[in-house]
């Protein structure tokens, strides 16, 4: 995800910028999302599914309000498997 392979057989004019994952929920701050969640060698909570509204990304966690509880989550990066958003995502700007 985050290496840069050399390309022998083309020729590339452009570098692209790199993109991470927190730069992409930053983008979609505001906007509802469904997040999954595991948590490795946990019986009680080994995989979670959470809906909200994104509220605040960080480098390595998102803060995402609950539309079931109305409570604020702050989910760790580590345990995100992937989102799914509800509308279409605000993608990184090239």
């Amino acid at each position: 995800m985050y290496w840069s392979y050399p390309y022998p057989y083309t020729q590339i004019s452009q570098q692209r910028e790199r993109v991470y994952s927190e730069d992409l929920m930053n983008r979609n701050v505001g906007r509802v999302a469904t997040i999954y969640l595991t948590y490795e060698n946990n019986e009680q909570w080994n995989a979670q599914i959470i809906k909200g509204t994104i509220r605040e990304v960080g480098r390595d966690f998102v803060v995402i309000r609950d539309q079931n509880s109305g409570k604020d989550y702050m989910l760790l990066n580590i345990n995100i498997d992937y989102v799914v958003f509800d509308q279409p995502a605000r993608l990184a700007t090239k």
